[in-house]
């Protein structure tokens, strides 16, 4: 679609809904407000980069049902524009405007649907910020998330991404997932076994990718708390405790993520820009011999996983800047707004250089875990 067929399209959107200011609300008879639908909307303080960028429309939406008969009652012109889910924004880049609709839900309840001697089946909105979930899962005696504390995003963005961290993975502790099908308006629920959860993948960046919107996310967790420690920086921090609670595991991931990686208030940043690249034992072997104390992590079937940060590290590159955009200083895989003046594609050009020298030297090919726009 060109940009002239585009602003047609966005224009009937807004004349349907009685557009007449930058920002308008939809209001039931009751004069309930429903949501808030915004055009031209700045971006900066929805992206934890903190790059400039602008939405064509920006929807946000407290209540499920408030969005989806949003679509349904405008189907037709809704298909024609492109559009995007909305987390907290910590997980992506916008390298320019986003000429779209932009759906930003900001949903909150969290219920237990259903337990047993073993576990809990807790059901949490998707615009359930993720950290607050993790502490409210403790209070309520839920444990089996204290590893992925203090990641930034929601509930939802925890199971596009199969967030993890630090041993563990949120696929693991997935029941179910219900979305809305956004070309025909249908809710599905799907068990995880149909989510195809690996490495920092799911079916909601393949197959479903932008035909979507989770609503909610249910989590299959344990009613006795179980403590993996057996990542090496958990190991180091209780190497003198002999009784560790599900909340001091919480508090040592904390920790060690506050130690490790930058404030995004400080330094505008997505945490972890790269994936950490796996390879076979043909390609493992041959820098292993190469590269003694290379960093890496046995997998299944003669896989390794090689740590991403320990690679750029040894390229040189941690401090290294471009265009007020840099290597952090302590944590190579994190890129940084270091200026806090950096674009999106300042940054960019940042991650391709960066690629350019593992290539270089590793013959490794690093993928970014960061979205794109």
């Amino acid at each position: 679609m060109c940009k002239i067929e585009f602003y047609i399209v966005l224009i009937q959107l807004m004349l349907v809904n009685y557009i007449i200011a930058p920002t308008f609300y939809l209001f039931l008879s009751s004069n309930i407000l429903l949501m808030k639908i915004r055009r031209n909307y700045c971006l900066k303080e929805h992206n934890t980069f903190n790059v400039e960028a602008v939405a064509s429309v920006f929807v946000e939406f407290s209540i499920d049902d408030e969005f989806i008969s949003y679509i349904l009652s405008h189907f037709d012109k809704f298909k024609q524009i492109k559009h995007i889910v909305l987390g907290e924004g910590s997980n992506l880049l916008f390298t320019g405007d986003y000429y779209g609709m932009i759906i930003h839900p900001i949903t909150k309840y969290i219920s237990i649907k259903s337990e047993n001697d073993s576990f809990c089946f807790i059901e949490a909105a998707a615009g359930v910020v993720w950290d607050d979930f993790i502490d409210w899962t403790i209070k309520n005696k839920a444990y089996g998330l204290e590893n992925l504390s203090l990641i930034p995003g929601t509930v939802g963005a925890s199971a596009v991404q199969n967030i993890g961290a630090y041993g563990a993975e949120v696929g693991d502790y997935i029941d179910s997932v219900k979305y809305v099908d956004l070309h025909t308006g249908k809710i599905v629920n799907i068990m995880a076994n149909q989510c195809k959860f690996s490495y920092r993948n799911s079916i909601f960046k393949n197959e479903l990718k932008d035909q979507v919107l989770i609503l909610s996310v249910t989590y299959k967790l344990f009613k006795k708390s179980i403590i993996n420690i057996e990542y090496a920086d958990l190991k180091k921090y209780f190497s003198e405790n002999h009784t560790i609670t599900a909340e001091d595991l919480r508090q040592a991931v904390i920790s060690i993520r506050n130690y490790k990686l930058p404030d995004p208030k400080t330094f505008g940043n997505a945490g972890s820009f790269f994936k950490n690249p796996v390879i076979d034992k043909v390609q493992f072997e041959i820098l292993k011999d190469k590269f003694p104390d290379l960093r890496f992590y046995e997998l299944a079937n003669d896989y390794y996983k090689l740590a991403a940060g320990w690679l750029i590290d040894n390229c040189g590159l941690k401090g290294f800047e471009h265009k007020g955009a840099a290597v952090h200083e302590n944590q190579a895989l994190v890129l940084i707004n270091k200026t806090g003046n950096a674009s999106g594609r300042d940054v960019l050009e940042l991650a391709k250089i960066v690629q350019m020298k593992i290539n270089e030297k590793f013959q490794i090919n690093l993928e970014p875990e960061v979205i794109i726009l």
